[in-house]
């Protein structure tokens, strides 16, 4: 029964530190101008998902900016930067209105699908932000940051085989963010590769070790292995350097139970 406890409340919570940790930690999200005041990720899912009528359509294959008149590429700027206009107000319908706008008329423009694609995670419209990043990436721009963002789409719809390539991926090309590690950690994690989740989230907390969200994450997947041994001596590292946080003393408390 305790090892239940632990598990569905690890859940909870760990699913609430994924996505915050990402946005904050992902320099493609918060550098744009969307994401400039800081959500936590219960901000983010509780966004009304309506329906709109606004479906971005893409060819195949993102062409070359030569190929596109210089008058629509012009024309496509101005809406750009509109989009951002209204978007810094939170007007995020006739942002993203402006944005489709300017993708019709100069679809080789990277940065339009980029914020598109940042748009849709912002709103929870996975399936659109997946569309935005796989176009992008199948263009063969290969950019950590698409393929970590890419990541986060296919994760908030359970396609956790898709994420873990992916991130694994951004990695790859770029192996300096921690919460890269951390992200591939909790999918590994929910696949029930608990071994290799256990070595990437270790491996983020190595790379931030002031990092409270991630302290407590790796203790709560001791947690949940049966890992007590290790639950405690990282608890007690945790508490010594955050002796106010709760959530470390009640984590402590569940360490001890036999």
């Amino acid at each position: 029964m305790i090892q239940l406890i632990i598990v569905i409340v690890g859940f909870l919570v760990l699913g609430s530190i994924f996505l915050r940790r990402y946005m904050m930690a992902e320099r493609g999200i918060s550098s744009f101008s969307l994401f400039s005041r800081k959500k936590g990720v219960m901000d983010l899912l509780s966004i009304h998902k309506g329906k709109d009528s606004f479906e971005v359509t893409v060819q195949e294959m993102i062409p070359e900016r030569s190929t596109v008149e210089p008058k629509k590429v012009a024309k496509a700027d101005t809406l750009v930067k509109k989009a951002e206009m209204v978007l810094s107000k939170g007007d995020l319908k006739h942002g993203e209105q402006f944005l489709i706008q300017a993708l019709a008329l100069d679809p080789s423009n990277i940065e339009i699908y980029h914020k598109l694609g940042l748009l849709y995670l912002k709103n929870g419209q996975f399936g659109k932000a997946e569309n935005m990043y796989q176009k992008l990436i199948s263009s063969a721009h290969l950019d950590p940051v698409f393929f970590s963002n890419l990541g986060v789409a296919l994760y908030q719809q359970k396609k956790l085989e898709e994420a873990k390539v992916n991130y694994k991926k951004a990695i790859e090309l770029d192996a300096t963010r921690p919460g890269r590690f951390f992200s591939l950690a909790q999918v590994m994690k929910e696949l029930g590769e608990v071994q290799e989740a256990l070595e990437h989230f270790k491996k983020a907390v190595e790379m931030d070790k002031g990092n409270l969200d991630y302290l407590l994450t790796l203790a709560q997947a001791y947690l949940e292995a049966d890992l007590r041994a290790e639950a405690r001596l990282l608890l007690d590292d945790i508490v010594a350097a955050f002796p106010e946080n709760q959530d470390a003393k009640d984590m402590m408390k569940r360490a001890g139970e036999v």
